[in-house]
């Protein structure tokens, strides 16, 4: 040890919540800041689909790869509930896309797990420069927009709509990704 060591104490002890973790070191939440960890952004959110098909609440996803670097899951379900998750005191919508999950239940039945560590939605929110949200369900289409992880405002109603499902369009960030 050096002779001018610092004293350590529980205020040198940094905790990184959520989204600021995954931005300061994406690497360790898909892999890479290259092609790699774009590839397991798309894998984060299709695996949470597919675990919606596999739990029996949708029939169907749709992944679309656009020129324009967006990407866009659709799922065929009854859509995400955007009323307060009880336990999370947030929309049901936002806390899917803010809060890490390694183990999203999935009725009992086996779950999908093609991502780095599994953890859903929010590491892809985290790492786009914008993320759009939509679910339809019960009669109401609702839409939230997403800057680098960080709601714009809550779900806002955009309107009636006899269709259900949930999209989650989204961008990675070129500040993290560059060029890749």
């Amino acid at each position: 040890m050096s002779g001018t060591a610092e004293e350590y104490a529980a205020a040198s002890v940094e905790a990184l919540m959520s989204r600021e973790a995954i931005r300061r070191r994406p690497g360790m939440y898909v892999g890479s800041t290259g092609e790699r960890g774009l590839h397991n952004m798309v894998f984060e959110v299709s695996d949470w689909a597919a675990n919606q098909v596999l739990a029996g609440r949708a029939d169907r996803v749709d992944i679309t790869l656009r020129p324009d670097r967006c990407v866009r899951v659709a799922i065929a379900g009854p859509g995400t509930p955007v009323e307060a998750a009880g336990h999370a005191g947030a929309p049901g919508l936002e806390t899917l896309l803010t809060r890490m999950d390694p183990a999203p239940r999935c009725g009992g039945r086996r779950r999908v797990g093609a991502g780095l560590l599994g953890l859903g939605p929010c590491v892809t929110n985290a790492l786009s420069s914008r993320l759009t949200a939509e679910t339809r369900r019960e009669g109401m289409r609702w839409v939230q927009h997403y800057d680098r992880g960080v709601a714009v405002g809550p779900p806002s109603a955009e309107g009636a709509t006899t269709e259900t499902g949930t999209v989650i369009a989204f961008r990675p960030d070129a500040d993290i990704f560059g060029a890749a």
